[in-house]
């Protein structure tokens, strides 16, 4: 049986028929998925539009690179000076409690409102290329980098089922990405120089303000969801309806194993969405009742990388570049780096104290998409509709936070999980070793 369905440019009325050849696969035994997928799979057609988009196309956007005028710089300025004369609560160097009446702008205010429609309506990918971050200490550059993405959405405590580190930004509005040791796996509550693949994180966007590179090695990569979705439908059509059912990750909250599918839609507006983190996919096999992936969803995970670095974005962000990033559109990754322990006199430029640094914000926008009104998205991101504040740990912790499995963490501990060892494909940027 085959079906198929008219595209149109909001993928309306796709959703319902997507859902229910998802749950006939979900429910189906594992040896049998792969037939099932490939006699009943829906026709899915391409998602196109702008949020679909090559490495190429973004580099002639208006917003990928956009320097702010003189004028705005000095708004930032005089606003980070007003807020440090507010009733701001500090955590170590972190203001917990930013928000524009501590930061007022005006003139910067209509540039990041119309950068905001950018990222929900366009590529969903924007980079701001001159914050003067020379200019401040790293305090003072959080202070001032949440006062901006407060003017593109509420700030949400950041969350992470494998490393909850506080350094990184668990249970935090501000995380500090550095490494912390080197290797590919991170282990400890340490953060490590290692490769991520392209992924989304538990939040509507995630912003990005690189302080320090590395002196080798440290790229981000970016991608455009819809656009690797498309590349798939020509090269590997029999995978993709498997992307669309629900796939266990491990998170922090409920039973700590959660499914959602990779890609959907919500059924009113048509409006796409994505969740993907291969790295949580891949612990959550090793958690004990978790229905085993079968070899084509393995693939058509693995896939995803595949395509994404053909034809995304390779880049050094730069210091003083500011991205942000939909996560509903966008996937981004990172390749490892060189780094330095402290007592590496050689390398000092590598250490934890001047090796890469990034400050991390994870943000609801107040002008966000709706999602699709399941169960799992429900419970996961705390609310589906629009423009209101969701995702990030606060879900988590309404559902009950849940400790990291035993089993999990012994395949860890023991060598038995190694980092992306459920996938095939090996890739440029991998070694941690520099």
């Amino acid at each position: 049986m085959s079906m198929s369905f008219a595209l149109g440019r909001s993928g309306r009325g796709r959703c319902t028929v997507l859902s229910k050849a998802a749950r006939a696969y979900s429910s189906a035994p594992s040896k049998q998925m792969s037939m099932l997928a490939r006699e009943e799979a829906p026709e899915v057609k391409k998602i196109g539009g702008p949020a679909s988009w090559t490495g190429k196309d973004l580099l002639e956007k208006k917003w990928w690179g956009y320097e702010l005028p003189t004028s705005a710089l000095a708004e930032l300025d005089d606003a980070l000076k007003y807020a440090y004369t507010t009733s701001l609560d500090w955590e170590g160097e972190i203001p917990m409690n930013m928000a524009q009446d501590k930061f007022p702008l005006k003139g910067a205010a209509d540039i990041f409102a119309e950068m905001s429609d950018e990222l929900e309506n366009g590529t969903g990918a924007a980079m701001l290329a001159n914050i003067p971050v020379e200019k401040y200490t790293v305090e003072e550059l959080g202070v001032l980098y949440l006062g901006i993405c407060s003017y593109i959405g509420n700030v949400v405590q950041q969350s992470s089922a494998g490393l909850r580190s506080k350094s990184r930004g668990y249970g935090m509005p501000l995380g500090h990405v550095k490494a912390e040791m080197k290797g590919k796996t991170p282990l400890d509550g340490k953060q490590a120089n290692n490769y991520f693949r392209l992924h989304t994180d538990r939040c509507d966007m995630i912003s990005l303000l690189s302080v320090r590179t590395a002196s080798v090695g440290g790229h981000g990569r970016l991608a455009s969801a819809a656009a690797i979705h498309d590349v798939m439908v020509d090269r590997a059509p029999d995978l993709v309806p498997l992307l669309y059912q629900p796939i266990e990750r491990i998170w922090e909250g409920g039973e700590g194993v959660i499914a959602l599918p990779i890609w959907a839609f919500e059924e009113k507006t048509g409006k796409f969405t994505t969740q993907i983190s291969p790295s949580y996919i891949e612990n959550a096999q090793y958690v004990n009742g978790v229905r085993k992936l079968t070899a084509d969803e393995i693939e058509a995970l693995d896939l995803i990388e595949e395509i994404g670095l053909e034809i995304g974005h390779d880049f050094l962000q730069k210091p003083g570049q500011l991205t942000f990033m939909n996560n509903h559109l966008v996937y981004h990754g990172r390749t490892a780096w060189k780094f330095a322990e402290a007592d590496d006199v050689e390398n000092v430029r590598d250490n934890e104290e001047n090796g890469r640094l990034l400050l991390r914000a994870w943000i609801s926008p107040y002008n966000s998409r709706p999602l699709p009104d399941t169960p799992a998205f429900n419970e996961m991101w705390g609310a589906v509709a629009p423009g209101v504040p969701r995702g990030g740990l606060d879900p988590a912790i309404k559902a009950g936070i849940k400790a990291k499995p035993a089993e999990l963490v012994e395949a860890y501990t023991s060598g038995k999980a190694d980092y992306y060892g459920m996938y095939k494909r090996k890739f440029a940027g991998e070694d941690v070793h520099l």
